[in-house]
């Protein structure tokens, strides 16, 4: 089960601890079910109750919730623990997959089922918690109805041993139930995104938006007839395990005593016992589908992280961001990269191509739409690995050992950029400074800069440009990549980019690689290359 692997995933000894603790709340509850038994036995005789027996009923009451409320709490703790090991874990690997990789995974699906089922998980642990603990009390009581009669006990064991076989069996198909709720979620979250990201094109073509929300209905009557499935499926769980447990209840009344001598004298006491069982059972029963949920989330949640480790790319032995600062000079030379979709399908060739990137230069890359110009710098600052070539700063050929050395030289603001509220990385930073730039980028009026964050990222974009720009300017590294970032700019900003900024840079010794269409501005540049199908066609100085 997934739900044992998460549990022992971590440390031993936090486990042991809780396995020791739950056996103690377990036996005392057992030993308080009997002392209970044992006074009201007495009471029924008319004896009276010793002083010694008060005290040793206060003891184990004490032990008793004592040894619960512990349970409890380090059981919680336990499991909260896994969860934040898991998040953390899926965490690590992402920040290590290789950005093609992440590209092939459908992130919804990845965010959806992480953020729903850890949260679920996170939500529900204390009342799977206390279906644990009550499986604990129902430990203790069946070894006091073994204490009492052997043969009670194995008549009640066997009839559970049924029973709960019969309830795994209905919960197998819950759990195969509650996959198709899952896919059907993701369907209806699908179709939800696609009201609200292409809201524009739906109110542009009614047919559209009439056929987009047809396909919608469907998807949320699916996701309902699954939903009222399992219910019902739970709701058939819950009448078995009432109605399974009043029956063994009558089989120890009505039945066993026919067949067994000297039952009588003690099945007051078994019948007491085995009610006092019927509210953890109540317990677990009830939670059921919580564990079919955590079991299915679970497997959803491996599958994606296996799906990750896949991707992951192994540590670089040497990492070390001064190694290639103060560079002169890149050299790309043979350059290849091949884009392949998830069944390994050749979709697309950048390369061969050879390229010299300078220190005090711009440069300006230029070609159509998918002629490979984004990729070609993905491929150079090394967010995609190259199939063929090699790269070398100032004579010293890049290798595994040395990539995250390499790429500590480059700051990149690609078209598909993500825009973070804070300046990671940066934590030593000068507020005014950050201040004065976003005066320079004319973005006082709207955004401040307070306790380490930005005050709003709700904002054009192009002005979200300009504030990733700062960050990037501030980031001060050896080459700039700018992937059409001038392309939401309007034309006083555009003048400030290319004419005041850019060379700027230039001055301080930094090379500069701008992706543009913007032919206007050709003139600025000291060098320029054009791609074309994957491909440098030309290069004009």
């Amino acid at each position: 089960m997934q739900l044992i692997r998460l549990v022992k995933s971590g440390p031993d000894k936090a486990l042991s601890s809780l396995i020791v603790v739950t056996i103690v709340s377990g036996l005392s509850s057992a030993f308080l079910v009997a002392l209970i038994n044992h006074a009201a036995e007495l009471i029924a005789f008319g004896e009276p109750t010793s002083l010694r027996l008060v005290l040793l009923y206060a003891v184990l009451f004490l032990i008793f919730v004592n040894a619960t409320s512990i349970a409890w709490r380090k059981s919680n703790r336990l499991l909260q623990s896994r969860l934040s090991a898991l998040r953390l874990r899926i965490a690590g690997t992402v920040r290590q997959a290789p950005l093609r990789g992440l590209e092939q995974l459908e992130h919804s699906e990845l965010l959806v089922t992480l953020n729903r089922e850890t949260n679920s998980l996170s939500a529900n642990m204390p009342l799977l918690t206390g279906a644990v603990q009550s499986a604990g009390l129902l430990l203790g009581a069946l070894l006091y109805i073994a204490s009492l009669s052997f043969v009670a006990f194995v008549i009640f064991v066997t009839a559970a041993l049924i029973g709960g076989w019969a309830f795994w069996r209905r919960r197998l198909i819950m759990n195969a139930a509650m996959v198709e709720v899952f896919q059907s979620e993701a369907d209806v979250v699908r179709g939800m995104v696609g009201f609200t990201k292409g809201f524009k094109e739906i109110r542009l073509n009614a047919a559209r938006n009439i056929a987009l929300f047809d396909q919608f209905k469907s998807f949320a009557d699916t996701q309902q007839s699954n939903v009222t499935s399992v219910a019902s499926t739970w709701i058939t769980l819950i009448q078995f395990s009432s109605a399974f447990i009043y029956a063994m209840l009558g089989a120890l009344i009505f039945i066993v005593p026919a067949y067994y001598d000297g039952y009588t004298d003690i099945v007051y006491k078994i019948v007491a016992v085995s009610a006092f069982c019927l509210g953890p059972l109540a317990s677990i029963t009830s939670v059921s589908h919580l564990f079919a949920n955590a079991e299915v989330g679970l497997t959803r949640i491996a599958e994606i992280e296996e799906k990750l480790n896949a991707l992951k790319e192994p540590a670089h032995a040497y990492y070390d961001p001064e190694r290639f600062r103060g560079l002169k000079r890149i050299e790309a030379r043979d350059i290849t990269f091949e884009y392949r979709n998830a069944n390994g399908d050749l979709q697309f060739t950048s390369g061969p191509w050879d390229l010299t990137v300078n220190a005090s230069e711009i440069l300006f890359v230029t070609g159509g739409n998918g002629s490979g110009k984004s990729t070609a710098m993905k491929v150079l600052c090394g967010l995609y690995p190259k199939s063929g070539g090699e790269i070398k700063v100032d004579g010293e050929r890049i290798t595994n050992r040395t990539q995250s050395s390499y790429s500590e030289i480059f700051a990149a603001i690609f078209s598909d950029f993500h825009l973070f509220d804070q300046m990671f990385g940066l934590d030593d930073i000068d507020p005014d400074t950050v201040t004065h730039w976003l005066k320079r980028m004319q973005l006082d009026d709207k955004v401040t800069y307070r306790n380490g964050r930005f005050s709003t990222l709700d904002l054009s974009t192009g002005q979200r440009k300009r504030l990733a720009m700062i960050t990037a300017l501030l980031e001060d590294r050896d080459v700039y990549i700018f992937d059409e970032w001038a392309a939401d700019q309007d034309s006083h900003f555009r003048d400030v980019i290319y004419k005041e900024l850019l060379p700027d840079l230039k001055a301080k010794g930094k090379a500069i690689i701008v992706v543009s269409h913007d032919d206007r501005y050709w003139h600025l540049c000291d060098r320029r290359v054009h791609f074309d199908m994957g491909r440098i066609q030309a290069q004009q100085a």
